[in-house]
This record gives structure tokens, sequence and C-alpha cells, in this order.
């Protein structure tokens, strides 16, 4: 008999980065959380500590584990796992200084390089990657840490949106420590979307200045 529990994820971005460079990090090795991002994942954290997480899931990427490190905390004896589709988005755009990126961050149209991720195709690896995941819980809440693209791309997948531009950034675009709650009530792979900027609306001097 199937199990028609709802799951739910916290869908959660890494805090901020230590970056004095300025570069799009991408999935280059090493990009650690700065003094600041430390703050807004503990501030997030006692945020999260009355949820009843029953596991987390993580980016393999640096700032992404250090996040869910610190998230985990709150949940003594809670595993912590790396999964490879939470992943930052493949692209060539990797090492560029920001100043250089394309207006409005345009990583995708037109494509850079043959091997870049597309908007479609990283919506679809993240999405799919959630969908396992609440498959796997039925009943329980658990914690996914990724990036701004994948998160943004796959929740404006769930809503519907074409993969386009305009999907993922403005008011679709997930900040720092945000957190996406999606509730997934089976046999329907369609998820409610609760979306909360937790920095901004509950610890505003901590938003990084840009």
């Amino acid at each position: 008999m199937t199990d028609i529990r709802p799951a739910v994820v916290l869908l959660v971005r890494h805090a901020d980065v230590y970056n004095p460079r300025r570069v799009f990090y991408g999935r280059l090795p090493g990009f650690r959380l700065s003094d600041l991002g430390w703050k807004q994942a503990d501030f997030l954290a006692e945020h999260l500590a009355s949820e009843p997480i029953r596991a987390f899931y993580t980016s393999p990427m640096l700032r992404a584990r250090q996040t869910a490190a610190v998230l985990a905390r709150r949940h003594r004896g809670v595993a912590i796992h790396r999964i490879m589709g939470l992943q930052e988005v493949r692209t060539s755009w990797m090492g560029v200084p920001d100043h250089e990126l394309p207006l409005f961050v345009n990583l995708y149209e037109p494509p850079r390089d043959p091997g870049d991720e597309t908007i479609a195709q990283l919506a679809e690896r993240v999405s799919q990657t959630l969908l396992r995941i609440a498959r796997k819980h039925p009943g329980q809440v658990v914690c996914c840490v990724s990036h701004g693209d994948p998160i943004s791309s796959a929740c404006s997948l769930f809503r519907g949106l074409a993969p386009e531009l305009v999907s993922i950034r403005g008011q679709y675009s997930a900040q720092q420590c945000s957190v996406t709650r999606l509730t997934f009530t089976p046999p329907s792979e369609q998820p409610v979307l609760e979306y909360r900027d937790v920095i901004a609306e509950l610890a505003p001097e901590l938003k990084a200045r840009r």
C-alpha cells in the first residue's frame, strides 16, 4: 500500500560566501562561508531549531556543507548526506569576474559553451532530486541545502513557469539562507510552495550588502 503522508522538504540556499576577488565561483572548490555567512547560518539554525528534521541533504560544495553543518547542530544525531543532484549549475562562466558577467547575471542565453547546463536541464535535475528525496521520507521533514539558481530553477518548474531567465531572477530568485518549504502529498508530484527570505524578514542587519 502506498504511503500517502505528505513529505516536507525545507530547501535552503547556503549562506554568504568569502569571495574577495569577486568572481563567479560556481563549482570551483574551496569557497567557504564568510564571517557574515557564519552569522546568517547560525541565525537560520535557530529559526529552524523547532522543525522536526529527520535528515539533511547537501550539495557537495564547501559553502553548502558548512551551512548544513551549522543547521544540523540544532538536531543532534541527524545525518547529513551529500548529494550531487543539489550541486551548483554546470557552467563555463566559473572564475569570470562579476563585472564581466552578462547583464542580469545571465549564464544561459545564449549558451557560452556546449557543455553548459540550460535552465531547463538544471530545473529537471534538481526537481527530480527533490522528488526522490520526498519519496524516501513520507510523513517526515527533511532539509536540503543547495544554491541560488538550482533552487530557483526547480521552484520555477514546480510553479509551472517557462524555463527562461525571467523565471529565476527577481521575485523568483532564492536569497542567502532563504527557505522554500515544499510539501509533497502523494500521488501528486506538484508540491505546495512557501518561500521565506528569512534573513531579510527577521534579521535584516545580516543581509549582505553588495
